[in-house]
C-alpha cells in the first residue's frame, strides 16, 4: 500500500479575493447584495449556476467531457463505498453554505445527514476537478473558504486529463496536510468516512 508525500499546508488565510479579476468566473452586476433568498428564486429560474460570495454572483462555466467522466466514476465509488451508511452524497447541483452565507458548487460533496433542502452547511468530504483556468482558483482561495466549514476533513482536487490527485486531510489538531498522488497503487484514505480506494479506482474505473 503506498501513499504519496505529506506536506504541511501554508495558505494565507484572508478575505476573499476580488473574483471579477478572475477570467473563468463571469460576474453579475447587481445594483445591491443579493440575499440568500433572492439567490435561491435567481438560480432556480437560472439555466446556469452561480455561486454567492458576499452578496455578489458569480458564474461558473461549463465542464468537459473528461470533467464530467470523473464525477460519474468518483460518485459511482462513493456510493459503492457508503451505502446503507448515514452519509448523504451529493453532485454538482447541490450547494455547501460556509456560516458566512457564501454559496459554492463543489463536483462532489459528503455531507452530514439531513442537509437543508438547497444545501449543506456541514460537508466532511469535497471534491472538485481541476481544469488550467480554475486550478488555482480551486487550489487557494476556494481551499480557503472550504476551510471554514468545522465540519470538513477532506478536500480531493483532481486533474481530468491527466493522473494527478491532491489531497488535503486535517489532523486531529487542526491543522491541514496535503499529500499528492499519481500512481495507480497509491491508495487515498478517508477513515472518518471507513473507506479508502486507489488512484486507479479512481481514473480506470
Amino acid at each position: 500500500m503506498k501513499c504519496g508525500r505529506k506536506e504541511r499546508v501554508k495558505l494565507r488565510r484572508r478575505s476573499f479575493v476580488n473574483l471579477s479579476q478572475k477570467r473563468f468566473m463571469k460576474v453579475i452586476e447587481l445594483q445591491n447584495k443579493m440575499s440568500e433568498e433572492e439567490y435561491f428564486l435567481f438560480e432556480e429560474k437560472s439555466e446556469l449556476r452561480h455561486e454567492l460570495i458576499n452578496g455578489n454572483l458569480y458564474e461558473t462555466g461549463g465542464i468537459s467531457i473528461f470533467h464530467n467522466d470523473i464525477v460519474l466514476k468518483l460518485s459511482m465509488l462513493l456510493f459503492t463505498h457508503l451505502r446503507g451508511t448515514e452519509w448523504k452524497i451529493t453532485i454538482q447541483s447541490f450547494k455547501v453554505r460556509t456560516h458566512e452565507g457564501n454559496f459554492f458548487y463543489p463536483d462532489i460533496s459528503v455531507c452530514y445527514p439531513e442537509p437543508e433542502k438547497y444545501y449543506s452547511g456541514k460537508p466532511v468530504l469535497l471534491f472538485e476537478v481541476l481544469s488550467d483556468k480554475t486550478r488555482k482558483y480551486n487550489l487557494t482561495d476556494k481551499f480557503i473558504q472550504y476551510q471554514k466549514f468545522e465540519t470538513l476533513q477532506y478536500y480531493l482536487s483532481v486533474a481530468p486529463e491527466q493522473q494527478v490527485a491532491i489531497f488535503y486531510f486535517k489532523q486531529e489538531d487542526g491543522e491541514w496536510m496535503t499529500e499528492t498522488f499519481t500512481k495507480d497503487e497509491q491508495v487515498i484514505s478517508l477513515p472518518k468516512l471507513n473507506i479508502s480506494f486507489t488512484i486507479k479506482d479512481i481514473y480506470n474505473a
